[in-house]
């Protein structure tokens, strides 16, 4: 014989069943999605550091070179 109180159990088993699924879904949908995003902009970022890091070596390089030639050409005059 069932009672009123066997029935609200077994709905709050279910419900609490169904609200662990689907939390675990949420939390893979947003790992796959919003997580991948995050990661991709840190290397993004990254890369974007080391290339402004190249640019300002190569500036660096053509201004000694430039001051190189200058030198030179006051030296042989």
């Amino acid at each position: 014989m069932s009672t009123a109180g066997d029935t609200n159990m077994l709905y709050l088993f279910f419900g609490t069943l169904v609200g662990i699924v689907l939390g675990i879904n949420i939390t893979v949908l947003y790992r796959r999605f919003i997580g991948n995003k995050a990661r991709t902009e840190t290397k993004l970022r990254a890369e974007i550091r080391e290339l402004e890091k190249r640019l300002r070596q190569k500036d660096e390089y053509i201004a000694r070179a430039v001051k190189s030639i200058k030198e030179e050409r006051s030296e042989s005059l």
